[in-house]
């Protein structure tokens, strides 16, 4: 039961974003938003710093505005420019709250660093609008026939232009960030086994290459290589988040297990959305 609040932040922000992906860049930043709300209203009681309450607004206004700015900015190259501005002056206003503490304050170097973390994990959840709007709104690669979003991913072997690593037919609503939050979802059931972690950490990560490569064949819209990469890459950022907790125990309170639950969901957004800058042609 204490594992509870971790698994059902995970377990609904991933679900949210999966549905969010059908509906729009609204919607996807909207759930973006709150994955950063259950991050900032937990990560201070997690690092166990003080100050907790200004530190909380810092990350969640950092995560907010690198969402914000994912979802307005007009160019390709931009998409993460909002990001690492507001990564750079969270950390700067981290700096500033333990200055104007004064002297003598207990943990300040606990609070400064927890907190920079935490501004860190928050804005990373841009990465979901990000990864929603590159291929689906800033490429222009679109079918004129029947006006549904065609997506070419480059392989990264020589067998991918004979049809061995690809795959044929058109998705139609789903896109790359939707097959992301399928994917955790996956994951996180699987590291949710009351199991030795020697048991379920490669078996987390092969669930998600075998769950990527089972959704790529059903989609049908992006190489089989592609989704295996996802999938693996999901696998190891939640089985690393799993050992972590195994090696260190639960967190204490419930709004800092629900912050553990919620980074990796942010966390991926990152990682899918230069994985697409990487291999989308």
């Amino acid at each position: 039961m204490k594992y509870l609040p971790l698994v059902g932040s995970a377990l609904l922000s991933s679900a949210a974003l999966l549905l969010a992906s059908l509906l729009g860049t609204a919607a996807v930043a909207l759930v973006a938003c709150g994955v950063c709300v259950l991050i900032a209203w937990g990560w201070p009681q997690l690092m166990g710093v003080t100050a907790r309450t200004s530190l909380s607004v810092v990350i969640l206004i950092a995560g907010v505005v690198a969402v914000l700015g994912a979802s307005l900015v007009e160019r390709a190259s931009a998409l993460f420019f909002w990001s690492t501005v507001a990564l750079a002056f969270g950390v700067m206003v981290v700096f500033v709250i333990q200055v104007l503490r004064g002297t003598g304050r207990p943990q300040r170097l606990e609070s400064t660093l927890g907190a920079s973390t935490g501004v860190v994990i928050s804005t990373t959840a841009a990465g979901w609008v990000a990864g929603y709007r590159y291929p689906l709104e800033l490429t222009g690669v679109e079918d004129d026939e029947d006006d549904t979003r065609v997506i070419t991913v480059r392989g990264l072997l020589p067998t991918e232009g004979d049809g061995f690593l690809g795959v044929s037919g058109q998705g139609e609503t789903l896109s790359i960030i939707g097959l992301g939050a399928l994917l955790l979802l996956v994951v996180v059931l699987i590291a949710s086994l009351p199991a030795r972690d020697r048991v379920v950490f490669p078996l987390v990560i092969v669930g998600g290459v075998v769950a990527g490569v089972a959704a790529g064949f059903v989609w049908g819209q992006a190489t089989i290589l592609f989704c295996a990469i996802l999938g693996a890459g999901a696998g190891v950022l939640v089985g690393a988040f799993r050992r972590f907790l195994i090696l260190q125990g639960a967190p204490a309170g419930v709004r800092a297990r629900t912050a553990v639950g919620a980074a990796p969901v942010a966390a991926l957004g990152a990682v899918i959305y230069f994985a697409e800058r990487l291999l989308i042609g």
